[in-house]
């Protein structure tokens, strides 16, 4: 009913003049006219109208439908349709591809053939005509002609169709004008638009109502419990005119079993209150499951008792999936912003794109490259194998490259397979891995410039969504600003941890008949900088003074305070000061510092030949002491309080001795001091594993096998990497 017909055909009158096939020719025009005017209603019109196409074979069925003013078109008036096809195509949606709509719609006179017609044809071919009603520049709606018989129409045959359809628009357009006035045949015509109102029914009105949204309208009838539907309430709950009976038991029958309670309950509110609203879902005979919103009103019999409950209903299941996806993305959003606001360094960021980030955008790798000096330089990937991490690091040097693309254009380029990949940038030298099927390189752009971009690859070919794209669109402007960020922050990290490194011994000065190691370990949070330091002091008689401490906090200011202390401890040795005489000196300096900073000291004398030792602490503490045999005890001595707490604080002396083979420990608290264990605990471990290696088979290079220590015990295995910073220093007396 949507093909117009190609093939026209002109049959002649018996005089030989042209005529419309079956037309009543020249003579019978006079009396279509009059027969049309001479029509006191619209059912007498459309018989007129059906004689006056003419008595030729097939004209069986005719129609005529009407316009209102939102564009529905109503069964005015019919003749020969069964009472089935009447009460089922009352109205007809104006955007609908029956004949009748698209001669509306087009202004045109319009031929169809189908099996199965629009209103009133029997299930075999027909032929339609449909002609629009035109009076001036309005549409009143249109004329069906419907033939059972298929027959040629020439152009004689349209031009006297259209010349029916004409007056009988005319007319019509007249007896809906004294009809809506009540005068009598001759009285003068009325403004169409009162017309058209006075004469539309409330469930007409309903009904048009419904033009563009496809809601459906329902009423239930209470006192019989008969469901009226139209065709659009059928179809949103999966039904058709074939399987709806008209029982609210199959209505109740295609609602999800877990909202039928929720559907009764706001149908019980619906009878107390007089408005219905419920929100629901219908299993489709195919299984898939919709969202259907409905509302309705209460009518009420005379009496006063419920009569009827009218309303509509429209399909959610879209909108609620939107909402569905639009929370995730906020989710999925907040979470990756708060992790990145959690990274300290680019290492971090990395791993969270490739923990979160990766897995919930359903990629299979990512590569981030970073901007320097106007390069982009590959920082870290995950998922690539070495020969495509090499290719990934030349491909900021290619010209045209798909990083460029995306920094050039701002936003993110997303090639949805690997030919599309291939087809834009064809050099050979940036070809993805063949089992790389899709792509989306996100632009890192701050306010300050380039910062770099991030890829990430699908393992399959992908279509893009407009949910694809508005996350990727969320992530580059999260990575970019988190990215900034630490770009700054790791440069500010390198500074400070080259600054540390030089308050720090260069090299360990070498002890006749004694090992030496020494580790320092920054915390691998905030600035990687703070207090802690080790030194040793040789002695002119052969022997030294071993110093570990820790100056309180962790910033800059920390580290400068720790490094004019550790200056003036080494320029008061040079006078020849030992351990006690050392830490009284740094604890007047401390003082004189006048920071509001303390620190905790340990000073070690060692002697050259013997193993004697002099310990002093300044809150800080004890050492550990491993005999030869791998027995660890904690040599407990007295002490004082941290350097910088009291100008003229004394600091006792203990005396010790290490044996051939011995080895102590002298450690700051980042060693021990961990979130996740007790104090005790921790020094506890510290001296199993100091004992197991103390206990361990010789080296034939004792140097070496405690560096091994040294190593093991700032190791990120054995302590907690980012709580505070650690400094150890170790001394071995060798066994002869």
């Amino acid at each position: 009913m949507n093909a117009d017909r190609a093939d026209r055909a002109t049959d002649r009158t018996p005089d030989g003049a042209d005529a419309p096939a079956g037309g009543p020719g020249v003579p019978g025009l006079r009396r279509t006219v009059l027969a049309l005017l001479a029509a006191q209603d619209a059912d007498a019109l459309v018989g007129a109208a059906l004689d006056a196409v003419g008595p030729g074979p097939g004209v069986r069925t005719g129609a005529v439908y009407l316009a209102s003013d939102d564009g529905w078109l109503r069964l005015e008036a019919q003749r020969g349709l069964d009472t089935e096809t009447v009460e089922r195509y009352p109205v007809i949606a104006p955007d609908s591809s029956f004949a009748v709509s698209i001669a509306v719609r087009e202004r045109r006179l319009l031929h169809s053939l189908a099996e199965s017609p629009a209103p009133g044809a029997p299930a075999e071919l027909v032929e339609f005509v449909a002609a629009p009603l035109l009076v001036d520049d309005r549409c009143l709606g249109a004329l069906l002609v419907m033939f059972s018989v298929p027959r040629p129409l020439s152009a004689e045959d349209d031009q006297h169709l259209a010349m029916v359809a004409a007056l009988c628009a005319h007319h019509l357009d007249h007896l809906m004008a004294l009809e809506s006035a009540g005068l009598p045949a001759g009285s003068p015509l009325l403004d169409p638009a009162e017309r058209i109102e006075s004469r539309r029914s409330r469930q007409s009105r309903l009904e048009m109502a419904m033009s563009s949204g496809f809601i459906g309208s329902w009423e239930w009838h209470i006192r019989t419990g008969a469901a009226v539907w139209d065709e659009r309430q059928m179809l949103l709950c999966g039904l058709g005119p074939d399987t709806f009976d008209s029982r609210v038991e199959t209505f109740r029958e295609a609602v999800h079993p877990d909202d039928r309670s929720t559907l009764d309950e706001a149908m019980a509110e619906g009878l107390r209150s007089g408005v219905y609203h419920a929100a629901f879902r219908v299993v489709w005979p195919d299984g898939s499951i919709h969202w259907l919103e409905a509302k309705g009103a209460l009518e009420r019999a005379p009496d006063g008792t419920p009569d009827a409950m009218i309303g509509v209903s429209w399909d959610d299941t879209e909108q609620r999936e939107r909402g569905r996806r639009r929370e995730a993305r906020r989710d999925f959003v907040l979470r990756v912003t708060r992790a990145f606001a959690a990274a300290r360094s680019t290492r971090d960021i990395i791993d969270v794109m490739g923990r979160i980030v990766l897995p919930e955008m359903g990629g299979r790798a990512l590569a981030l490259h970073i901007e320097h000096e106007g390069r982009l330089l590959l920082e870290d990937a995950i998922g690539y194998s070495q020969p495509i991490r090499d290719r990934l690091r030349m491909m900021g040097t290619v010209r045209d490259n798909p990083m460029a693309a995306a920094l050039h254009d701002g936003h993110p380029l997303f090639l949805s397979s690997r030919d599309a990949y291939v087809a834009r940038f064809p050099d050979p030298r940036i070809r993805p891995p063949e089992s790389h099927k899709a792509f989306v390189f996100l632009p890192l752009i701050s306010a300050d410039g380039t910062v770099g971009t991030c890829l990430i690859s699908y393992a399959e070919p992908r279509e893009f969504t407009s949910d694809d794209q508005t996350v990727a669109t969320a992530i580059s402007g999260i990575l970019t600003q988190t990215l900034a960020r630490a770009r700054l922050s790791d440069m500010s990290r390198r500074r400070m941890t080259e600054l540390q490194r030089l308050m720090m011994p260069r090299s360990l000065p070498r002890l006749p008949g004694y090992d030496i190691a020494a580790r320092y370990r920054p915390a691998a949070g905030g600035m990687q900088v703070g207090g802690d330091w080790f030194d040793v002091l040789p002695r002119p008689d052969g022997g030294a003074s071993l110093v570990i401490g820790d100056v309180q906090g962790h910033s800059a200011k920390a580290a400068g305070v720790m490094g004019q202390l550790r200056t003036a401890l080494r320029a008061h040795a040079s006078d020849g000061f030992r351990a006690d005489g050392l830490l009284s000196r740094g604890n007047q300096t401390l003082w004189g510092l006048d920071t509001e900073r303390f620190a905790t000291c340990c000073i070690v004398d060692v002697s050259a030949h013997s193993g004697d030792l002099r310990i002093v602490r300044a809150g800080h503490p004890h050492p550990l002491q491993a005999e030869p045999g791998g027995a660890v005890h904690e040599v407990v001595t007295p002490g004082g309080l941290p350097l910088g707490c009291l100008p003229d604080d004394t600091y006792p002396v203990h005396q010790g001795n290490l044996p051939p083979g011995g080895t102590l420990l002298l450690y700051t608290d980042g060693l021990v001091d961990r979130p996740d264990r007790p104090y005790d605990e921790a020094v506890d471990a510290v001296r199993e594993a100091f004992g197991r290696w103390a206990a361990g088979p010789e080296d034939s290079n004792p140097q070496t096998r405690l560096e091994f220590l040294a190593d093991t015990l700032v190791s990120h295995g054995f302590t907690d990497p980012g709580y505070d910073d650690i400094a150890i220093l170790l001394i071995r007396r060798s066994p002869v």
